[in-house]
């Protein structure tokens, strides 16, 4: 193990439970309420996972389980909202980064241009993804947590490479986009509070495995989602979707015990995505 990596680990271990880098997303309540009855979903974190509750200007905006090896989102957790305002006009190179994965003790997200980041570039660059990974790969830098679904602040919070997978443009600008604008013309009016766990399934677990950007950053299979409505008159409506993250670019409706299933067989561990089923 290098000196860095040595250090990384040590930091890491040492800043585990403050900031936004949490042991378990039940310590910060806000946080907690992003999951439908503040139950995160079971089964798909592991040792190489990290709980970041998502911060931003004193606020928390939403919950990533974040693969420290594959610097991918395993999902992002959040509340479905109306959008009022356009979309911020940010520079990918300014998108932000999440100190405390590196072990530097801010407790919110940040630029790669403060001074408290610039400082521990090397560190910040080897504990997730950066603008470099992606540049020139041919990909896009796909919200798992789209900017759409949210306003002002929370909409600005979304554009961390915490909350970024690689995505194929044609996925990202088509199939993909589709869904998620039916998710806010269409679940959003009809629910007085919708629930959405949106996510993706590695290609490989390892840069010998499946596809990956610079050996550093895995190119998901697949986006998979899970929105949990509840209507004003207390039923529920629950449904899942998976979609290709190459040709033909398909998105196939599921039901969430559909997709559960087939998130057990990836990950090898028995999936629940909401409480009792959103049932």
């Amino acid at each position: 193990m290098t000196f860095l990596k040595l250090s990384l680990t040590l930091l890491v271990l040492c800043s585990a439970g403050f900031g936004e880098v949490l042991e378990d997303f039940s310590q910060v309540s806000k946080c907690q309420s992003f999951f439908y009855e503040g139950q995160a979903p079971l089964g798909l974190a592991s040792n190489s996972t990290a709980n970041i509750c998502q911060r931003l200007q004193g606020e928390y905006h939403y919950a990533t389980l974040y693969h420290r090896l594959a610097r991918v989102p395993i999902y992002s957790a959040y509340i479905l909202e109306i959008s009022t305002t356009s979309r911020p006009d940010i520079s990918s190179a300014n998108w932000y980064l999440e100190p405390m994965l590196a072990g530097i003790p801010q407790k919110e997200m940040a630029k790669p241009s403060y001074p408290e980041m610039q400082e521990n570039i090397e560190y910040a660059t080897e504990s997730q993804a950066v603008n470099d990974d992606y540049r020139n790969s041919g990909l896009s830098r796909g919200h798992v947590n789209p900017s759409q679904h949210h306003s002002s602040t929370s909409q600005l919070s979304t554009f961390t490479y915490t909350n970024m997978a690689p995505q194929d443009s044609t996925f990202n600008s088509g199939t993909w986009n589709q869904y998620e604008n039916f998710l806010k013309d269409s679940i959003l009016p009809s629910c007085v509070q919708t629930h959405v766990i949106t996510g993706i399934i590695l290609s490989g677990f390892t840069p010998g495995e499946g596809k990956w950007l610079r050996n550093r950053v895995n190119v998901p299979d697949f986006y998979w989602s899970a929105f949990c409505c509840v209507k004003a008159n207390g039923t529920k409506r629950a449904e899942g979707r998976l979609g290709r993250n190459s040709s033909p670019y398909d998105v196939v409706t599921q039901t969430v015990p559909e997709l559960e299933a087939i998130l057990s067989n990836r990950y090898g561990r028995n999936v629940s995505l909401f409480y009792k089923g959103c049932q």
